[in-house]
């Protein structure tokens, strides 16, 4: 379960990892390769020579896989910041993301006092059928303790996800109960989608988050307009922030929804690679009616092909932060032990004709990534992003306003970073992520007394933080360290709504935990009345 309360450079260094390994699939994209030739190059030659050599000469025994990974690693990345290797672990990892699903027995956990507790079941999952419950402490996985033991969140779904109709042992501490319960969860597919919250804001207004770019990715979205449109959406905000990325045909896709037959929406070319189009087809099903995309320093890759297009065709306004910058396309070789490679074979363009890839220097990916880093560090502190903007790299867009190129998308409301004006107790909340371990920790010792809300709606529309409540919180917050005497300012309402939020979402779904959360996020609320402007 993410924490949205860490600080903001965690944040920024985990999603660069997802960044680094997120890439683009062309729409011929293979899988495997057949790499070895009947005749191996010199180079080839003098790799397995050496190999070979320290292999059987060496002084001392070493890990021959571990040192060819590495070097492997080490020689793309002298290329360029987004050429890669992947482990045939990380490359099984990754797939199961973009797939849409993976085998597993269907639940949301976290890791307590070195205990893996079941934050939620999900629905229609294995694990639900079985009758695991909210709160369940997983003690022993296949009859070995797991309880007590330093365990990582990789530890458990290693143990819990398996091949589809395998069985997992679980012994289960329930709350009450004083002997552990036995349980035998049969594996299943377990569907993971990209759209994690789609709903109406008001009367008129519809709003989309969209996580990553995936299998499912576009019907997803396609789903998600229907239903929108049924309850009578004529405006939308498309929430692309914190999207790392995913396939490129999936990106191409979704933008054709809100664009027009014939609409440019993006293009690709390379040393070795002609130019490719990709262009819009009839039957979108957001063509008309106003559009917001929200974006920020961590939309990269697919996620800027979208506001790429959406802001050169002058179909909607860009709202935000600059995007991270990432215009260097992949193509995806799997090697025959399941490891793969991703070698950058062109760039993509907007339709103004804009390059969005930020400046890197070859074989320095840690200068790459450390920009990246001082930056959010800097809009963290309040500092506002300054983009350097040479004629050279003016272009425009098809009604002729001027756009900008040299380094991701730059919107055209540019938004401060959200964190910029909170109180300094609200600040130290946050920052110790200790509302989130509050409200679960309140749950977990509470659970019967919320009983008597039947669904997230009831909940919503029942339940508010009392002072009592409000005044435990800070009594926990104390012992942990915030001071009380640490002025509180004016959120205390705003404090008290996502606490409401992070509660909705223990005992329910997500969507509930955002139905809520929306009221209170900084860079939505000030993108709505943008709406009654003309574009």
């Amino acid at each position: 379960m993410n924490n949205r309360a860490r600080t903001p450079l965690i944040v920024a260094v985990s999603l660069i990892i997802g960044i680094v390994l997120g890439y683009f699939i062309l729409p011929k994209e293979g899988t495997q390769t057949n790499f070895l030739s009947p005749s191996k190059t010199a180079l080839a030659q003098k790799f397995a020579y050496i190999i070979d050599l320290i292999d059987s000469e060496y002084v001392d025994e070493v890990d021959i896989d571990s040192i060819s990974d590495n070097f492997i690693l080490t020689f793309l990345q002298q290329l360029d910041p987004h050429t890669t290797y992947l482990t045939a672990e990380q490359f099984k990892i990754e797939q199961e993301s973009l797939k849409g699903g993976f085998d597993g027995i269907g639940v949301q956990f976290r890791i307590i006092s070195d205990t893996v507790v079941v934050i939620q079941p999900v629905k229609g999952g294995p694990s639900i059928k079985a009758g695991i419950m909210a709160g369940d402490r997983i003690i022993t996985i296949n009859d070995t303790n797991w309880a007590g033991k330093k365990i990582e969140n990789a530890d458990v779904m290693r143990l819990l996800k398996g091949m589809k109709g395998t069985d997992v042992k679980l012994g289960i501490k329930r709350e009450g109960v004083a002997r552990l319960i036995p349980f035998i969860v049969k594996r299943d597919e377990i569907p993971t989608y990209s759209v994690d919250y789609s709903g109406m804001l008001d009367t008129k207004t519809g709003y989309i988050r969209l996580s990553q770019f995936s299998q499912t990715t576009d019907q997803e979205v396609s789903d998600a307009l229907r239903r929108l449109k049924n309850k009578g959406m004529k405006n939308l905000v498309f929430d692309l922030r914190g999207n790392g990325g995913g396939y490129l045909d999936q990106a191409y896709k979704v933008a054709d929804q809100f664009l027009e037959s014939k609409d440019l929406i993006v293009y690709t070319k390379g040393r070795k690679r002609d130019r490719s189009d990709l262009i819009g087809t009839d039957g979108g099903l957001f063509e008309k009616g106003k559009l917001i995309v929200l974006i920020d320093e961590l939309s990269a890759s697919a996620s800027e092909i979208l506001s790429g297009a959406i802001q050169d065709n002058d179909r909607g306004m860009i709202i935000g932060r600059r995007t991270f910058g990432k215009g260097l396309v992949q193509e995806q070789k799997v090697l025959p032990d399941g490891s793969a490679v991703r070698i950058t074979v062109s760039r993509y363009y907007t339709p103004s004709g804009r390059s969005i890839q930020r400046h890197y220097t070859s074989g320095d990916p840690d200068q790459y990534f450390d920009d990246f880093i001082q930056r959010y560090a800097n809009m963290s502190k309040g500092d506002k992003d300054t983009i350097a903007h040479p004629d050279s790299l003016k272009f425009k867009t098809k009604k002729g306003r001027i756009v900008y190129g040299g380094g991701g998308i730059e919107p055209d409301i540019e938004l401060p970073y959200y964190n910029y004006k909170k109180s300094d107790y609200y600040s130290e909340l946050l920052k110790k992520g200790l509302l989130y371990k509050f409200c679960f920790d309140y749950i977990d010792k509470h659970r019967n007394n919320f009983k008597q809300y039947q669904n997230g709606e009831n909940f919503i529309n029942n339940f508010n933080v009392s002072e009592a409540l409000f005044k435990e919180m800070q009594s926990y917050a104390q012992k942990n360290g915030v001071s009380t005497n640490l002025s509180i300012g004016k959120d205390k309402a705003e404090i008290q709504l996502l606490m409401k939020a992070y509660i909705a979402q223990s005992l329910f779904e997500d969507k509930y935990y955002y139905s809520i959360f929306l009221q209170i996020d900084e860079d939505l609320q000030k993108a709505l009345p943008y709406f009654k402007s003309k574009f």
